[in-house]
């Protein structure tokens, strides 16, 4: 399951991920990401909350990639995942190496307070 949020007075975006992302809902996400994402300035953030994250379908990925992509081109500056379980990381870190530019920092955090101080 995915909820997507924009939230144009702090130009972020938040996405959280829980229990089983498949294919199906990551393609949602895109589609409605695709109709949101000029409701932000450039220089936007993403926060994304994986706190109950069970599985995220191996086929998820591809569309997830295309989220990236999308985010990328729309010039986020920084993106901040909150991923209680190192072994949820689901191969994202390294999927963001190709996804996202260079300058652009992926910070992990263990709970929403530690994201919160990434945020200011």
């Amino acid at each position: 399951m995915y909820l997507l949020e924009i939230d144009r007075t702090q130009n972020r975006i938040h996405i959280t991920l829980s229990d089983r992302v498949d294919e199906a809902q990551t393609k949602a996400l895109l589609d409605e990401l695709r109709l949101r994402v000029g409701e932000l300035e450039p220089g936007f953030r993403i926060l994304c909350d994986m706190t109950t994250l069970e599985e995220f379908n191996e086929s998820a990925g591809v569309h997830y990639r295309s989220v990236m992509d999308l985010c990328n081109e729309a010039n986020v500056s920084k993106i901040i995942r909150i991923i209680p379980n190192p072994i949820h990381n689901f191969g994202l870190t390294v999927m963001s190496h190709f996804h996202y530019n260079s300058g652009i920092p992926v910070v992990i955090c263990k709970d929403f307070n530690e994201a919160l101080r990434h945020l200011k």
